[in-house]
């Protein structure tokens, strides 16, 4: 029982990792993204 627990468990682990990973690379397309400081803001 406690074997088929810890399978699960890994699984499960492998699971949510992945769609971190999916997720986190996804939002990084956007964070390369710099606008142009503006000529007021940069004083």
């Amino acid at each position: 029982m406690k074997k088929a627990f810890y399978s699960i468990l890994g699984i499960a682990v492998v699971a949510l990792i992945f769609i971190a990973n999916v997720a986190s690379a996804s939002a990084c397309v956007f964070g390369h993204y710099q606008p142009e400081v503006p000529e007021s803001l940069r004083k």
